[in-house]
């Protein structure tokens, strides 16, 4: 059920597991700060821009609403293809999914849903050959959903991220592309200084670990996402200064 933008991922998450020698600390932004935010970040593969993803999270009064619009450009077979993907996150009050939709549109296009409210979760997928895959998932009610096209589900993660607990903390993960329910180990690392739009600035970084891979994140005291990076930078993403917070 592997899908992504051309049906090659931007960067996964495979086999999900616990990362060895966890590092230890505690974040200063409490788990229960303001989620309402919106933003663009600048996708940035192997140090070149390929493209932007525009985000907005809204919470309502029994829910958390998160939608997300991408523009990129991916190389194909020696071409270039230009790819527009929308996605809609629902959550309740407590950051439990409700549902999600991707949708995939250019000469390629696809499109995902799932329903958690249905025990099991059903997974629809309409491949680009047109074919539909369906598949049920048992999932625990608090997954963590973590599609790897879509930046500002990691703001969602750090959210819950419990900062009086502190320390590495074991989530349940799940990623469409792969199909893949499994754990992740969300951790804090500490405030570190780094350049963010040409500016040194303190940020909050996490570390999200998986067997093959490591995420860096880092956010502002507020838990709101400004730069992201696979650990050998090859794939990164950085919020876009004139957009706000």
């Amino acid at each position: 059920m592997k899908r992504c933008v051309s049906q090659v991922a931007l960067f996964a998450l495979l086999a999900w597991v616990p990362a060895a020698g966890p590092l230890m600390g505690q974040s200063p932004a409490a788990a229960a700060h303001d989620l309402n935010d919106h933003g663009t970040f600048e996708i940035y593969s192997a140090g070149k821009s390929i493209g932007t993803e525009s985000f907005d999270i809204h919470v309502r009064s029994d829910r958390v609403e998160a939608q997300g619009d991408g523009r990129l450009q991916v190389e194909q077979n020696g071409k270039t293809i230009a790819v527009q993907t929308t996605s809609n996150y629902v959550l309740d009050s407590q950051l439990n999914p409700l549902s999600y939709t991707w949708s995939q549109k250019g000469s390629q296009s696809s499109r995902l849903s799932i329903d958690f409210r249905s025990k099991p979760a059903h997974v629809r997928y309409k491949q680009v050959n047109g074919q539909e895959d369906r598949k049920d998932f048992k999932l625990d009610k608090d997954v963590v959903v973590l599609d790897d096209n879509e930046i500002h589900h990691y703001e969602l993660a750090i959210a819950r991220y419990n900062q009086a607990k502190g320390g590495p903390q074991v989530l349940s993960g799940f990623t469409p592309q792969e199909a893949l329910p499994g754990v992740i180990i969300l951790n804090y690392v500490g405030p570190e200084q780094t350049t963010l739009n040409g500016d040194k600035v303190t940020l909050q970084h996490f570390a999200l670990s998986a067997e093959l891979t490591q995420i860096n994140l880092w956010a502002d005291d507020q838990g709101r996402l400004q730069l992201l990076s696979t650990a050998d930078l090859q794939f990164q993403a950085m919020r876009k200064k004139d957009t706000g917070k």
